[in-house]
């Protein structure tokens, strides 16, 4: 429990130094002299920090440290061809600790400590007293532990599903999201690693069920009509009745069932033309002749002189109606002589 205490105390004061106390160096700086790989923090080298147990005593978290002799690699990580850098591997889930907790790059007579160093990235080697990027000259790496058990990857999974109507299927895509959690140094606790979240897709595709093939291919009808044909009428008629087809189509989709016909009626007036055609035309009776009777003429005045001038005052219809009875007479007298004279002689 001492032994905690003080390496939480020691770890604590390394860091404030890392962060607040200058920095020194031999010769220029990283940026001025622009080395190849990350840069950490540069501290000067001492007898001390040639041990890997010195490191454990300067680490935040409880750690082990392993030192590796260039140009050597190591199960750890691996030095490049140049020696300029060294490349951590990728934390292993049966190794002791949780995560790397100090990298110790040693080269001429500065260290470069990277804490929480990550995998995968090249980090430098010092420069010497040239004022050049040095070989490495041996790295030292720390496991650590965090305080608390580190949270299992946070998984979500959303499902989306699209309609394919011109193929007839449901494509359905599960996306599955993990995300990691990573060490906070500052909250000092687990919060999620959202830039190595990773995810994965699935796809299913299924035929369509009955609702959803009815959802592509709605039902739809389509209806057409013929011209109105007029029946027959009578002379007379003020109305007839007109009748037409009609062609109805019930589709599902682009799908057509068999096209029905019927037949409707409908009733319009006839015009007065119309009405009348065909009709026979009604005959002109023949007016029966009537025989005018013969009114005697009145005289028109007693003025002697008008008696004179219209025979005495007797009218001329009097005198000719007259004279036609005395020819009868006359006719008659004779044709009785005649009958008896023939008689006689016989």
């Amino acid at each position: 429990m001492r032994k905690r205490t003080f390496k939480a105390l020691a770890g604590a004061l390394v860091a404030a130094a890392l962060v607040v106390a200058p920095l020194v160096t031999t010769g220029a700086s990283a940026e001025e002299t622009q080395l190849q790989g990350e840069v950490g923090k540069l501290v000067p080298f001492t007898p001390e920090s040639n041990d890997a147990g010195y490191w454990e005593n300067q680490t935040e978290h409880e750690s082990k440290c392993y030192k590796v002799d260039a140009p050597e690699s190591s199960s750890h990580g691996t030095i490049s061809a140049d020696k300029k850098t060294i490349t951590l591997k990728p934390y292993e889930e049966d190794w002791w600790g949780d995560h790397w907790e100090l990298l110790v790059i040693k080269a001429g007579n500065t260290n470069n400590v990277i804490n929480h160093p990550e995998a995968g990235v090249a980090y430098a080697s010092p420069e010497n007293g040239g004022g050049n990027q040095a070989d490495v000259s041996h790295w030292i790496v720390c496991k650590g532990e965090y305080p608390t058990e580190k949270p299992k990857d946070k998984v979500t999974e959303t499902e989306e599903s699209t309609t394919d109507c011109g193929e007839e299927v449901v494509v359905t895509v599960t996306t599955t999201t993990t995300t990691p959690y990573i060490w906070d140094d500052e909250a000092e606790e687990w919060v999620l690693d959202e830039a190595n979240a990773t995810t994965e897709e699935d796809r299913e595709t299924r035929a369509l069920t009955e609702e959803e093939w009815a959802d592509c291919n709605p039902t739809t009808t389509k209806t057409t009509y013929g011209e109105w044909v007029d029946g027959e009428w009578e002379c007379g008629d003020t109305t007839v009745t007109q009748t037409r087809e009609v062609y109805t189509t019930v589709y599902h989709g682009e799908v057509a069932e068999p096209t029905v016909t019927t037949t409707e009626t409908q009733t319009r007036e006839l015009t007065a033309e119309e009405s009348e055609q065909d009709c026979e035309p009604t005959p002109t009776p023949t007016p029966t002749p009537t025989e005018t009777p013969v009114v005697p003429a009145t005289p028109a005045s007693s003025d002697p002189g008008a008696l004179a001038a219209t025979g005495g005052g007797i009218s001329p219809m009097f005198a000719v109606a007259g004279g036609a009875v005395l020819f009868a007479g006359i006719a008659v007298v004779a044709f009785a002589a005649y009958r008896r004279r023939h008689a006689s002689t016989e």
